[in-house]
C-alpha cells in the first residue's frame, strides 16, 4: 500500500533555515544584552554579599574566641574569690600554701584543650603559675610580655610566640588581664591566657583567596592588629567591607581592588558573546539536522501504530536514537508488549475463574453430602435411643455449621460464644465431667464483632495438647478497655515447651509438629480484619498451663 507520508522538498527546507537566521538572531542578541546585564547585576550583588557574609562569619569567629577567653577569666577570679587562697610572691614556704597554689594549677589547667594553649598567672617579681610548657625567662624577657606590663589595662594581641619550649606551629591569640584586686595573689598580678589562631588564620586566607582581597584586623585607633599581607596597596575606589566586634574595640576589614571586584561582569559579557555566536550556527546546523532526520522516526512509529490497529499485535517499531523520540519508540514498543501481555493475563484470569467457579460449586456439594450424612446418623442415633451419639451430633452440627458459614467474616461475640459451648459439649461426652470452664463477660460486649471461628481453635488445641484425658480448668475473661476488648483464656494443663515458644512467638510452625496451625491462622486472622498491632499474644510454662491474650478494637 503506498504511503501516505512524502519527504519534504529541499526548498522548503532552505525557507526554513533563512527563515531561523531571520527570527533567531534578533532576539538572540537582544537575549544575550539583557541577560548579560542582568547577571552582571545579579553576580556583583551576590559578590557583594558573600564578602559582607564573610566578613560577618570572620568577625562572629573573633568575638566567639575573644568571650571564651573571657570567660575563663572570669572563671579563674570567681575561683580565687571563692576559695579565699592566699599566695605571696614566693616560693611556698609551707604545705597549705604548696597545695593552694597546686589547687590553682590544677584549675588553670582544666581549661587547656586543643584551642586553649595554656592559662597562666605572673606575678610582679616575676613569679610564673601555670603551663609547664612556657620556659618563663623567655617569657618575662620577650618584647611581647615586656610591651604588656608597661600598660595597666586588659590587652588582646594576635603574635607568633617565642617562649614555649615547643613552639606553636601557627599565631596565637594572647590575653592579658590585670588583677586589680588582689584576690589572693600579689598587687599588680597579671593573667596570660594564649589560643591558637591558626582557625581564624585560615578563615583569614581562604577568604584573601576566594575573594583575592586584602584582610587586616585593626583598632579603633586605626593601628593594626593583624593583616594578611604588609605589602598591598590601597586605592581611594577599592570596595571595603567591614565589621566592628562586639567583645573588643577591633575591626575586621576587607578591601579589593575595583577591577577585580568587577571582572566577572567582564567574563559573564565575554563569555554571553560568545555563546550567543556558537548558539547561533548550531542553532543552523541542528535546524538543518533536524529537518531532514527527525521525520525518519516519526514515520517508522506511524506506520507501526497504524499496523497495530490493524491487529498486527507483534509489531515493533526501530529505535533509532536515545532522544525524546527514541523514548516515545521505546514506550510503544513497550506498551505493545503489555497489551499483549494483558491480553494473555485475561485469557488466564478467566480460564483460573472458570475453574474456580467449578471448584465452588464442588464445595457448595461436600457440605451438603457432609449434613446430609450427619442428619442420617443423628435419625439412626434416635431410632437406636443413643442419645449421648444424639446430642454429641446435634453440638457436631452446630459447630460445623458456624465452620462452613463462609459468607460472614465478622460474626457477634456471642455467636463465637455459642459454638464454644457446643464445642465443650462435645468433650464432656467424650472425656465426661472431668473438665471445668468458667466465663466472665461484660453483657455490652456480645453483640460486639469478631472474625469467625477464632476462638473455637484455641480451646481446641487446650484439649489436644494441653489436657491429658480431658482433666483441667479453663477460665475465659472477656473485658473491655480503652475502645479495645480483651480475651483472656487460662489454662491449667501442660503448657508449651520453651522450646516450642521460640516458634510460636514469632508465628512459625513447631518443626515435627502439628500444633501451632491453629494460633497462627488465629493470629493472621486478626491481624487481616484489624491491623498489625492486635492478635493473640501466648504465655506458658512448662507443667503450669498456658495463657492465650487476644485484643481487637470494638467494632459494632
Amino acid at each position: 500500500m503506498k504511503s501516505k507520508y512524502f519527504p519534504l522538498n529541499k526548498s522548503v527546507n532552505t525557507k526554513l533555515l533563512v527563515f531561523f537566521l531571520i527570527v533567531a538572531i534578533l532576539p538572540l542578541l537582544t537575549l544575550c544584552y539583557f541577560s548579560t546585564n542582568k547577571s552582571s547585576e545579579i553576580v556583583n550583588k551576590q559578590f557583594g554579599n558573600y564578602g559582607l557574609y564573610a566578613v560577618d562569619q570572620l568577625k562572629l569567629h573573633l568575638d566567639a574566641s575573644l568571650k571564651q577567653m573571657d570567660n575563663i577569666s572570669g572563671n579563674i577570679l570567681t575561683y580565687l574569690i571563692s576559695s579565699s587562697i592566699v599566695i605571696d610572691d614566693h616560693e611556698p614556704a609551707t604545705y597549705s600554701e604548696y597545695i593552694e597554689e597546686k589547687g590553682l594549677k590544677r584549675y588553670m589547667s582544666s581549661f587547656e584543650n586543643t584551642n586553649i594553649l595554656s592559662v597562666n598567672v605572673v606575678t610582679p617579681n616575676g613569679r610564673f603559675m601555670g603551663n609547664d610548657g612556657i620556659v618563663t625567662e623567655r617569657l618575662l624577657n620577650s618584647d611581647f610580655w615586656q610591651q604588656a606590663s608597661l600598660q595597666s589595662g586588659k590587652r588582646i594581641l594576635i603574635h607568633h610566640p617565642d617562649y614555649y619550649s615547643s613552639a606553636p606551629a601557627g599565631d596565637v591569640i594572647s590575653l592579658i588581664l590585670p588583677i586589680k584586686d588582689h584576690y589572693g595573689l600579689p598587687a599588680r598580678s597579671k593573667m596570660l591566657i594564649d589560643m591558637k589562631a591558626d582557625s581564624i588564620m585560615s578563615l583569614l586566607k581562604a577568604f584573601e583567596d576566594d575573594t583575592k582581597s586584602h584582610l587586616q584586623v585593626r583598632n579603633l585607633d586605626g593601628g593594626i592588629v593583624l593583616q594578611t599581607s604588609a605589602s598591598y596597596v590601597s586605592h581611594a575606589n577599592d570596595i571595603v567591607w567591614s565589621k566592628p566586634l562586639e567583645s573588643e574595640n577591633w575591626v575586621v576589614e576587607a578591601s579589593i581592588p575595583y577591577p577585580v571586584f568587577f571582572e566577572s561582569s567582564r567574563i559573564i559579557l565575554k563569555y554571553s558573546l560568545f555563546i550567543a555566536v556558537m548558539s547561533l550556527v548550531l542553532g543552523l546546523v541542528m535546524a538543518g539536522f533536524f529537518s531532514f532526520q527527525i521525520t525518519k522516526p516519526i514515520k517508522k512509529m506511524a506506520q507501526s501504530m497504524r499496523r497495530f490497529g490493524q491487529g498486527e499485535l507483534s509489531i515493533q517499531t526501530p529505535i533509532y536514537a536515545s532522544d525524546e523520540l527514541g523514548y516515545l519508540s521505546e514506550t510503544f514498543n513497550r506498551m505493545t508488549g503489555q497489551i499483549r501481555d494483558l491480553i494473555d493475563e485475561i485469557s488466564t484470569t478467566e480460564k483460573l475463574k472458570s475453574e474456580a467457579e467449578l471448584k465452588a460449586l464442588h464445595y457448595q456439594i461436600n457440605p451438603h453430602l457432609l449434613f446430609n450424612t450427619l442428619n442420617s446418623i443423628q435419625w439412626k442415633a434416635r431410632l437406636a435411643g443413643q442419645t449421648d451419639i444424639l446430642k454429641m451430633l446435634e453440638h457436631l452440627v452446630a459447630v460445623l455449621e458456624g465452620s462452613f458459614n463462609v459468607k460472614q467474616v465478622l460474626v457477634p461475640l456471642h455467636t463465637e460464644l455459642e459454638i464454644i459451648h457446643h464445642y465443650l459439649q462435645m468433650q464432656r461426652y467424650r472425656y465426661g465431667d472431668v473438665f471445668t470452664y468458667s466465663l466472665q463477660i461484660e453483657p455490652d460486649l456480645e453483640q460486639r464483632l469478631v472474625p469467625r471461628m477464632v476462638l473455637q481453635p484455641l480451646f481446641e488445641n487446650i484439649f489436644f495438647h494441653g489436657f491429658i484425658d480431658g482433666q483441667g480448668h479453663i477460665a475465659f475473661t472477656i473485658s473491655s478497655k480503652d475502645n479495645h476488648i480483651h480475651a483472656e483464656i487460662v489454662d491449667d494443663g501442660l503448657g508449651i515447651r520453651a522450646e516450642h515458644m521460640a516458634f510460636l512467638s514469632t508465628g512459625q510452625v513447631i518443626p515435627g509438629k502439628t500444633g501451632g496451625l491453629g494460633m497462627r491462622n488465629v493470629d493472621e486472622r486478626f491481624k487481616h480484619h484489624f491491623g498489625e498491632p492486635y492478635g493473640l499474644v501466648i504465655h506458658s510454662e512448662r507443667n503450669k498451663g498456658t495463657k492465650v491474650k487476644l485484643k481487637w478494637p470494638k467494632t459494632l
